[in-house]
């Protein structure tokens, strides 16, 4: 009390204002950043070692490197249908194989990676 006038400090709420904001503030953002995190695709798994049997059209044939891109249809328990570049397990193979070529092949999974063995041509 000063002069009989009581002094009204400043309420509590108005200190802690800018606390409150910022806390605001803060949880949006968190929870923006987590529903982006939750959005995002995830690698996908690495595909399991083993035998598939492939069916496909060869679409080009790289000689030099030994690999065919082929046109595939679905592998279950691996991949969808899609055309991809694999490399032959014999590299003598790849002398006798031409685009357009129908081939069955066993795709052989090791580590991670995919090699095309046994290729047989069923026509063009």
């Amino acid at each position: 009390m000063q002069g009989g006038r009581h002094l009204n400090p400043t309420p509590h709420a108005d200190y802690h204002a800018p606390a409150m904001i910022w806390r605001n503030i803060n949880l949006g953002s968190l929870l923006i950043c987590l529903a982006i995190l939750t959005a995002c695709p995830r690698p996908a798994p690495a595909p399991k070692d083993g035998r598939y049997p492939l069916q496909g059209e060869i679409v080009s044939v790289d000689q030099a490197r030994r690999q065919l891109t082929v046109k595939h249809g679905a592998i279950p328990g691996l991949m969808p249908a899609m055309t991809m570049i694999y490399d032959l397990k014999d590299p003598a193979q790849v002398k006798r194989l031409w685009p357009g070529d129908h081939i069955r092949a066993d795709l052989v999974v090791q580590n991670g990676k995919a090699d095309l063995e046994n290729v047989t041509v069923l026509g063009k």
